[in-house]
């Protein structure tokens, strides 16, 4: 490559010369004088601690310099560097990032922001040229709700999603939170309805775990084994146990939204799949776990019909059906405000995955019932 030279420290895992304890200080110290985001950005920045990222600077003059520098975080538009010396903003860069398929990737990118820290150290901010999928170079707990987006007007949001959800009241809820985007929602009650429904121009699947009999997996390995392109899917589940945990660490599955969720969280995960947004717009997106007096009136009768059917599921001893629908309740009532029903739906739902014994809880769901007819009457 004409005009190439190595870079200085030779034989250092970084510019900094700073080892991976060190490192971590430093990124300590920096997390806890950060403030807030900023209220303009889209991206959400990822922690992603790597200590030696190859990064190849294009000076304005034509030569070119190989370096390896710390990382701080990274997002789908860019990532934080740490320097041992000051760059020019648009100063022209390519990071080389490892991709577990495809081998080292080099991304190319400009530096927008470099901010000095301390001594010789420098914060640089590079911006790729073209948007990366985040989760194709580092993978986080799949339980932990991490979104790319951060920001986004809703009213941008234009497609169709398939709400795959056997529970009334999230159905009601899903809808309701999605309001001032143009998504269309498709609804399916069982997996087979989704299996068709999702051939027939989705954009994204949004599935709960846990659909009466069925199992949403069971959904995920069908349209990945298929062999066809199928649309990401997002699952959603109150239940958070390590069988949820396996589940959405399939490949087929993009993403996870713990009931209950906001709308908040609800717009920046369907986000990713059907925004284009651009980088300094103030999304402003509608936040919150309040849920409002529109919603609440519209749930409470679902309420009363989701007990009836938990009754006879007791009664009929279905014990798949019972847990389902004790799920259902549990991903509603705090937005509800149903506090004390949400504790004890917690420790039932808990009981019933490791043992779906309903003899041993049946006091549990009288009590469940119970407080949920006091809510329903207003009691």
């Amino acid at each position: 490559m004409a005009g190439q030279r190595g870079g200085s420290g030779a034989g250092r895992a970084n510019t900094l010369g700073l080892r991976d304890n060190e490192l971590n200080q430093l990124r300590n110290e920096l997390e806890q004088g950060r403030g807030r985001g900023a209220a303009n950005r889209v991206y959400s920045r990822w922690q992603y601690n790597a200590s030696s990222v190859p990064v190849r600077i294009i000076h304005p003059a034509g030569n070119e310099m190989n370096v390896r520098m710390a990382c701080r975080n990274l997002s789908k538009g860019g990532i934080g560097l740490l320097h041992r010396s000051y760059l020019h903003l648009g100063t022209r860069c390519a990071v080389t990032l490892n991709h577990p398929s495809n081998g080292d990737i080099e991304i190319p990118g400009e530096i927008v922001r470099c901010i000095h820290i301390k001594g010789m150290i420098h914060e640089l901010g590079v911006k790729f040229d073209e948007e990366i999928d985040i989760r194709d170079f580092m993978r986080p707990d799949p339980l932990n709700e991490v979104f790319a987006i951060e920001s986004i007007d809703p009213s941008t949001l234009v497609g169709t999603i398939l709400l795959v959800e056997d529970s009334e009241m999230d159905t009601r809820l899903v809808k309701h939170f999605l309001r001032d985007t143009q998504l269309r929602v498709k609804h399916a009650e069982t997996i087979e309805e989704a299996e068709q429904a999702a051939m027939s121009g989705v954009g994204l699947i949004l599935c709960d775990i846990h659909l009466g009999n069925e199992n949403g997996g069971d959904l995920v390995k069908k349209l990945y084994e298929s062999g066809s392109s199928t649309p990401p899917i997002v699952m959603t589940s109150a239940d958070t146990s390590e069988s949820t945990h396996n589940l959405v660490s399939h490949p087929g599955v993009k993403g996870f939204l713990a009931k209950p969720f906001s709308q908040e969280n609800l717009i920046r995960a369907v986000a990713e799949f059907f925004s284009e947004p651009v980088e300094g717009e103030n999304g402003g997106s509608p936040g919150g776990t309040t849920i409002d007096r529109q919603v609440y009136d519209a749930l409470m009768p679902e309420l009363a019909k989701t007990v009836e059917k938990l009754k006879q599921a007791a009664d009929s001893g279905d014990s798949p059906s019972v847990l389902s629908l004790l799920m259902q309740l549990k991903g509603v009532a705090p937005l509800l405000g149903l506090s004390d029903l949400a504790m004890l739906l917690e420790t039932i739902t808990i009981q019933m995955s490791m043992s779906p014994d309903i003899e041993a809880v049946r006091e549990q769901i009288a009590e469940v019932v119970e407080c949920c007819k006091k809510a329903a009457s207003g009691a």
